[in-house]
């Protein structure tokens, strides 16, 4: 590790402790945050809900690790630049100034390249899902349309509320059913009230206008 000017031993001791917390952090997700978490039972209460969203974070990760790759190839020529031009520099000020620049160039890539270590490795975990279904990697159209509408099906029946208030009355009598929806909508109202546009739409009825 790098030394910081000013530091005590306890000081370097404290920072060196720090500095594997970073490397820690830079692990990337674990397995229970993956598959308690972000693929949820909540949000995602299908197989084929959390495939769905599997193959988005491997997209998002993929396309993260490419720029990432070519930042740390940028960082790695501009650290062999350095070097370069704090062997033909003969000015002592000069030297002192490249090589603070060129440390600084080598901590940015210790941690580009840890980060990127860790988003592999992210990575590896969701493919290693993403693999196991793979009664989800050839669907006929039909059958993805089925399993896609059955999964938001059941995602409204755990996020009631939140799915009323985002696609209204139409959305949710499709969705779980004319009676039931009319059920939970009587539910709804004696248990947490009438939803923001049911206000307004209230105060117009009752003549009250719009202030």
């Amino acid at each position: 590790m790098y030394e910081l000017i000013n530091c005590t031993t306890e000081d370097k001791q404290m920072l060196l402790s720090v500095s594997k917390l970073i490397s820690d952090i830079h692990k990337g997700h674990s397995d229970i945050q993956i598959k308690d978490f972000i693929l949820n039972d909540i949000e995602y209460p299908t197989p084929y809900g959390k495939f769905m969203q599997v193959k988005m974070e491997l997209v998002s990760r993929y396309s993260r690790l490419v720029d990432a790759h070519f930042d740390i190839k940028e960082t790695e020529i501009k650290a062999k630049m350095k070097e370069r031009d704090l062997l033909n520099s003969t000015d002592d000020l000069e030297r002192q100034l490249l090589e603070v620049q060129l440390e600084r160039l080598q901590v940015e890539l210790h941690g580009k390249k840890s980060a990127f270590e860790g988003l592999l490795d992210e990575t590896r975990r969701f493919f290693s899902i993403y693999a196991s279904m793979s009664e989800f990697h050839n669907l006929t159209p039909d059958e993805a349309h089925q399993l896609e509408a059955d999964y938001w099906c059941k995602k409204a029946l755990n996020m009631p509320t939140e799915f009323e208030q985002r696609y209204g009355k139409d959305y949710m009598e499709r969705a779980i059913g004319k009676e039931r929806y009319e059920e939970f909508r009587s539910i709804r109202a004696r248990a947490f009230g009438l939803l923001p546009r049911e206000l307004l739409t209230v105060r117009l009825l009752e003549g009250g206008g719009v202030s």
